[in-house]
């Protein structure tokens, strides 16, 4: 029988597709989408996971393909014959979950290529659809026509009848597909050439959009220390929100290029707590394992040694849970979001801030945000979440940072709501004992009053303010002065009072 799979797959390919099928909605409904037009649509899906996915892409041959699925071929060539492909297999080759989001994009945009301008005539689908029938009653006359033998109870007559009837409808049923073999091979190089080059520009361009993706992701910090990555279309659909927002893209850049330097600051300034065991647990850290652990590190205890390796992939060995006192506590970021920080100002103020949640998270800390202007009401977010069991790393919580990002009410600045609750926070409940980072361009007043609660708070919780003046254009320092215990202008966004910023905190 003619396969209806185009690339060769094995098992454990069919098992990740069907996975991702099962678990990716949009999938679904590009499948759907394709079977108004073609009879294998999964198995179509199925041949682009394999290009993506496998490490060796073997095609059958025209004559190895069934007829109704030559025009599933020609798609699946022009794939596989643009030399963007080599770049996007780069990414994709074993990775189940770049394959899968490298997938949803690929079916969208072979879809659209195969319905533009009416490229795929009806005559040819109604015939396609027509061969699918007849290649599935073809399949079952051979069957019966193969187990005829075993069914009891028929007269030596009536089963060489039976035979004759099943043998003439074969070779009608063989007659049939042979010419619809010829019509369907026809159909599929007719397909216009401007297809491929359209199939191939997407591949080309897939390459760049999943790597640019990839960075703003990394550059906002979302999904950062959640457990599993996200779903194909949760990540298409925030790559479709970036690409409408110039804003966001800046913003992840500057963020991305302040985490390089947040990170090697702190490399050079922090030093290594001592840490003490907290609890027995289950990982994969060789230089945490319990004793018991240890036999199967030896290679010649084969069975014990197999098993160890499987729990180490797995993360299921036993290990000790350290803990280090914290030195530090959670930060409490209060961003400007007045009218003077429009532009490159806000852009700033927010990347610094997303580098300060970054190192909160990785530093096991709570990361409270605020922005506030002269308006009634103070936008306040928590950034990160507290993730499942004891010691573990927090996790970004994505539509927090994106409000975050986004919000900007503009207007006049008053630094009395932001300050306050900004002190409020870190003197009592879960952000006691942080510090507060304030970002502004120093526009506003400070009252005597404020200055004497800001003081007193200080003294009595042991916290501090940090200050740091967004100097881009016009600025103030000294009403900022009278409640920081440092002040931080900066000219050079590259300088080292951005480094010494991020180590200080």
């Amino acid at each position: 029988m003619s396969a209806i799979n185009t690339i060769e797959l094995d098992g454990y390919d069919l098992d990740v597709f069907a996975r991702i099928l099962r678990t990716e909605p949009t999938l679904q409904t590009h499948r759907d989408r394709l079977g108004r037009l073609l009879p294998h649509p999964e198995p179509l899906l199925q041949d682009l996971f394999g290009v993506l996915f496998k490490l060796n892409v073997m095609i059958e041959p025209p004559r190895h393909v069934a007829p109704s699925a030559l025009v599933n071929r020609r798609l699946v060539e022009s794939v596989l014959g643009h030399p963007g492909i080599k770049e996007l297999r780069g990414r994709t080759q074993l990775n189940e979950g770049e394959s899968r989001d490298a997938l949803v994009l690929l079916a969208e945009r072979v879809l659209k290529a195969l319905t533009r301008r009416g490229r795929a005539r009806p005559e040819a689908l109604s015939e396609g659809m027509d061969a699918a029938d007849d290649e599935a009653a073809l399949a079952e006359r051979e069957k019966l026509l193969e187990k005829l033998g075993e069914v009891e109870g028929l007269d030596e007559d009536t089963a060489t009848a039976v035979k004759k009837d099943l043998e003439q409808e074969i070779r009608s049923l063989r007659s049939k597909l042979e010419k619809a073999r010829q019509s369907q091979s026809r159909h599929a190089d007719d397909l216009p050439l401007d297809m491929d080059n359209e199939i191939g520009a997407s591949v080309e361009q897939m390459t760049a959009d999943l790597s640019e993706l990839d960075d703003n992701i990394r550059g906002l910090g979302l999904g950062a220390g959640n457990s599993g990555k996200q779903d194909a279309r949760r990540r298409l659909e925030l790559g479709d929100r970036l690409a409408r927002s110039k804003k966001l893209r800046l913003l992840a850049r500057l963020a991305g290029a302040f985490k390089e330097v947040a990170f090697e600051a702190r490399r050079k300034t922090i030093p290594r707590a001592p840490q003490t065991v907290h609890a027995v647990g289950k990982g994969r850290d060789l230089g945490h394992l319990l004793p018991s652990e240890l036999p199967g590190l030896d290679r010649r205890r084969r069975g014990v040694h197999l098993d160890f390796l499987r729990r180490f992939v797995e993360g299921e060995l036993m290990q000790y849970e350290l803990r280090a006192p914290a030195s530090r506590g959670p930060m409490v970021v209060c961003v400007d979001g007045s009218g003077s920080m429009t532009g490159s100002k806000e852009l700033w103020a927010k990347a610094v801030a997303l580098t300060l949640m970054e190192i909160a998270r990785r530093e096991k800390r709570r990361c409270l945000a605020l922005v506030f202007s002269d308006g009634p009401d103070l936008f306040e977010v928590e950034l990160l979440d507290r993730g499942r069991g004891a010691g573990s790393r927090l996790a970004v919580r994505d539509a927090a940072v994106l409000a975050f990002a986004e919000h900007f009410p503009g207007g006049g600045t008053a630094f009395e709501p932001p300050l306050r609750r900004a002190v409020e926070a870190v003197s009592e409940g879960r952000y006691r004992g942080g510090d507060i980072i304030f970002i502004t361009d120093g526009e506003a007043q400070v009252s005597a009053e404020l200055e004497a609660e800001v003081r007193a708070a200080k003294k009595a919780h042991r916290f501090k303010v940090r200050g740091l003046v967004v100097d881009l254009d016009h600025h103030r320092t000294e009403e900022l002065a009278k409640v920081a215990d440092e002040i931080r202008p900066v000219s050079d966004l590259t300088g080292d009072a951005l480094s010494d910023l991020f180590s200080a905190v």
